[in-house]
């Protein structure tokens, strides 16, 4: 006995093959956002930490917005750059990318200047780990056959 096709509606947007397409626009929109909200999160907790219990003031504001913009600025170019990088390289630009950005951060809550580098030391080694974690088990060898 033949059983009929369900009918799909002409604003569906699943395709034929099981519903890609809207994944993928998640993706895509999720992956487009994702700089500017860690930049704006950034920049607040940037404009937060120079305040030490004060008021707001300008300057915090405009700090916060500058930082952000530059984080985002960066992020985004690192980001543009690392897909032509090889894995080692790669995984050490990113490294060195949140080292700094964490070690900064850091610095402005005033603590000494040693714990600042060892804490941006220890993120840098762990983002190298996982990175090249991600990198060695997620991507095909050049030599591969």
């Amino acid at each position: 006995m033949a059983h009929a096709a369900p009918v799909r509606s002409a604003g569906s947007t699943r395709g034929a093959r099981g519903g890609g397409n809207r994944a993928r626009l998640i993706h895509l929109f999720t992956a487009s956002q994702a700089p500017f909200w860690m930049a704006a999160a950034y920049g607040i907790w940037a404009s937060v930490t120079t305040r030490f219990a004060g008021p707001v003031t300008g300057w915090n504001v405009f700090f916060g917005f500058a930082t952000g913009i530059l984080f985002g600025v960066v992020y985004v170019v690192v980001r543009a750059v690392t897909p032509s990088v090889p894995r080692l390289r790669r995984a050490l630009l990113w490294a060195v990318f949140w080292a700094l950005a964490v070690g900064f951060l850091h610095s402005l809550s005033n603590a000494g200047v040693l714990w600042d580098v060892i804490l941006a030391l220890i993120v840098g080694a762990a983002t190298f780990a996982m990175a090249m974690y991600h990198f060695f088990t997620r991507e095909v060898h050049d030599d591969a056959h």
